[in-house]
């Protein structure tokens, strides 16, 4: 099956399961059973379009991220994506933490593929997004969680994904980080790129998306305008 122009992300009927085991006595060896994480979902979201998705914890929200960025196998069901995606989960893309900031930055930019000749300006890029200073040659695992979420993100926004799949990415780091992150994604949208943005944050959801999915036990119940997400959302939040 091919996308049409304007369809970036393709999801048909997709089912995922989990094995869990269930003790159900202290010293028992427990039950194996299959967890429903993912139940027949389907929607599609055209290039361009920034979406909000929304569900509480435990809804499925990670794992449809995950499996969208090709990282869990459908039990059922298709996924089609058209374009470069790139899932970027606590603004940590994979970052070694005994490596400098630029360490890591350099030995990445290899591994995702940066051609040789565009690396001198990728890692300049990365650096003036960090705003980091001597901090930057530390090693990462010394940096606060502000500083970490500046490299990780400005490393996987830098790689010009076509599809970014953000798992409440926005909402780590200092309140300065969270500036700096959302404008980097507003120039995203602002260069037709497409968002599929998982965030508690109402209010972010609202000002960066006109449309929201919104997840309750594995099943899609809402797709539709982002007032109307938040809405049902809440509802949901009500009832616990």
């Amino acid at each position: 099956m091919e996308l049409d122009d304007e369809v970036a992300i393709n999801v048909d009927n997709l089912s995922i399961n989990y094995d869990i085991f269930i003790k159900k006595r202290k010293f028992s060896l427990g039950k194996r059973t299959k967890f429903n994480a993912l139940d027949s979902i389907s929607f599609n979201i055209k290039s361009g379009e920034v979406v909000a998705l929304l569900g509480k914890n435990g809804s499925g929200k990670t794992t449809l991220l995950r499996a969208i960025g090709g990282y869990l196998r459908p039990d059922s069901g298709k996924i089609i994506t058209k374009g470069r995606v790139y899932t970027l989960s606590g603004a940590n893309p994979g970052l070694i933490p005994y490596m400098s900031g630029r360490e890591n930055v350099r030995e990445l930019s290899v591994v995702y593929g940066i051609n040789k000749e565009n690396r001198d300006f990728f890692e300049t890029e990365v650096e003036e997004f960090c705003e980091l200073g001597d901090a930057y040659d530390r090693q990462y695992k010394t940096l606060s969680s502000g500083m970490a979420g500046r490299i990780g993100f400005g490393f996987t926004t830098s790689l010009d994904p076509e599809i970014l799949l953000m798992d409440e990415t926005l909402g780590v780091g200092d309140e300065e980080f969270r500036k700096k992150a959302e404008a980097k994604a507003a120039s995203f949208m602002g260069r037709g790129e497409t968002i599929l943005l998982s965030t508690h944050s109402l209010g972010l959801a609202k000002n960066m998306c006109k449309r929201g999915l919104v997840l309750e036990s594995g099943k899609l119940i809402f797709d539709g305008e982002i007032t109307n997400a938040i809405s049902t959302y809440l509802n949901l939040i009500k009832k616990i």
